[in-house]
């Protein structure tokens, strides 16, 4: 780096440092400030981008998008447990980092049948903006709701009450959020007992998510999670009573080229 240019980058940082502890902001207002000026940004060249190619990925990913995506929709079915007993199901999947409804046309095609069992969530108003443009006038013709889109920040929003949801799914979203520990834990609460899933899902995989980390740390602040980082969090939370249901491919691995990344946990 030419010594001029590190001297700016230099420069800005205590700049910004400056503006921080003038305003006594904590890291979590850094990172959701970063995060709310890049997503706003990109808002309508994503939301574009996507409406030319028809709302769906290259077909290999989008074949891992669309696995994800069923087991949510399966997860609002109710059905039999053990001895005959019936697990109701509460009919309603939360996107997390939903942006401009990317996964929306997914879950439909898996069989989300009406549009008030779908809930997105997003920092980004720009994002949700384009969410609600695309996807926020369809309507249950017996309820005469609407899919729910919310501008806000995932740890602090009141979704009304514990167990809300049968599956919360975070696609290419969980490394963004600054606290992946906080956010399961929050998922965990959401979803209903027996039976309900958090779903983790990147098509590109833990690799891609890797690369970003080390390209821009304060956007994205750690990998995705492996199996043994899992099993390790797991531990130290019984209180969340998940169990990692399907394990991710480690990054660089073989199966991680043919699936990407798919964890998927079930709520006791």
């Amino acid at each position: 780096i030419p010594a001029a240019q590190s001297q700016i980058a230099e420069n800005d940082r205590e700049k910004l440092k400056a503006i921080v502890e003038e305003r006594g902001l904590s890291d979590l207002d850094l990172h959701n400030v970063f995060q709310r000026i890049t997503w706003d940004a990109a808002a309508d060249a994503k939301a574009t981008q996507a409406d030319i190619v028809g709302n769906t990925m290259k077909s290999d990913l989008q074949e891992r998008i669309t696995k994800a995506c069923t087991i949510a929709v399966e997860s609002t079915e109710t059905s039999e447990g053990e001895g005959a007993s019936v697990t109701a199901a509460v009919g309603k999947v939360l996107d997390v980092g939903c942006g401009h409804g990317a996964i929306v046309r997914s879950l439909v095609d898996a069989g989300l049948s009406e549009p008030d069992m779908y809930v997105g969530i997003d920092l980004s108003g720009e994002m949700v903006r384009a969410a609600v443009d695309r996807y926020g006038s369809a309507r249950n013709g017996r309820t005469g709701k609407g899919r729910e889109f919310v501008a806000g920040d995932f740890y602090a929003y009141d979704f009304g009450g514990d167990g809300g949801f049968d599956s919360v799914i975070f696609c290419s979203a969980l490394h963004d959020l600054p606290d992946m520990e906080g956010a399961i834990s929050k998922s965990s609460s959401l979803v209903r007992s027996e039976g309900g899933k958090v779903i983790v899902v990147h098509a590109q995989g833990a690799q891609h998510v890797l690369g970003q980390n080390q390209a821009n740390p304060v956007m994205v602040k750690r990998g995705l999670p492996t199996t043994k980082e899992w099993g390790e969090m797991l531990d130290d939370h019984p209180e969340w009573g998940l169990t990692l249901e399907y394990e991710p491919a480690d990054p660089r691995s073989d199966r991680e080229e043919k699936e990407g990344y798919l964890a998927v946990l079930s709520k006791n």
